[in-house]
């Protein structure tokens, strides 16, 4: 992800400046952090580093400034480093830090997400086999339906299908549905063994194909 927003800020589909602000307090960013890491940003096509410059393009002291750069530096946003141009060695610095660090801002909202996914489709399940059953299901109960979706056994559709398929049975239980969900798990593996047989023939095919 950290190259992709790096990308959208290069092809300039992605405007910066506004980021920072708005996830300043998420990134732990200080006022003068702020501004100094937008201003880095400015000079960013050169990559030449110059309190100097820094100081002309915001109204704040060298000392300021200077500690606002150690401690980006400290906290991963931007390095230094020394190249030849010219024949002269100049310093450099590198922002790639930054994108890293909003990257993983955004893959934890991804996650986040995927976890509320995760248990409200598993909420979805149990309030279902709940009003079938006319009942709070029991702790062991409760630990089979989630172990379902924590070790990915079954899909989620599947799991909804079966109980509005069996939820008026007089024998629909969460156990009843377990044995259910596993039968028809095996009964789908021989179709994958046949799927895989039928991809092995065709590369079969195609490799004496290119014999001939």
């Amino acid at each position: 992800m950290s190259n992709l927003i790096r990308k959208l800020y290069e092809d300039h589909f992605l405007e910066i400046e506004p980021l920072l602000t708005k996830e300043s307090k998420r990134l732990k960013l200080s006022p003068n952090e702020l501004v100094v890491l937008k201003t880095l940003f400015q000079m960013l096509k050169k990559r030449v580093f110059s309190i100097k410059q820094i100081e002309k393009k915001i109204e704040l002291p060298i000392t300021d400034i200077e500690k606002a750069v150690d401690k980006l530096t400290n906290k991963g946003f931007v390095t230094f480093a020394l190249e030849t141009r010219n024949e002269k060695q100049v310093e450099v610095f590198d922002l790639s830090g930054t994108f890293d660090l909003i990257s993983k801002l955004y893959e934890e909202d991804l996650r986040q997400i995927e976890i509320q996914k995760h248990e409200s489709k598993i909420s979805m399940a149990i309030e279902m086999i709940e009003n079938a059953l006319g009942r709070v299901l029991s702790g062991a109960e409760l630990e089979i339906v989630k172990s379902w979706y924590e070790e990915n056994t079954h899909t989620h559709e599947l799991i909804i299908s079966k109980i509005e398929e069996h939820q008026t049975s007089g024998r629909f239980s969460v156990k009843f549905l377990d044995r259910i969900l596993n039968q028809t798990k095996l009964q789908l593996a021989p179709s994958d063994e046949k799927t895989e047989e039928a991809i092995d023939r065709i590369f079969k095919a195609i490799k004496w194909f290119q014999w001939i």
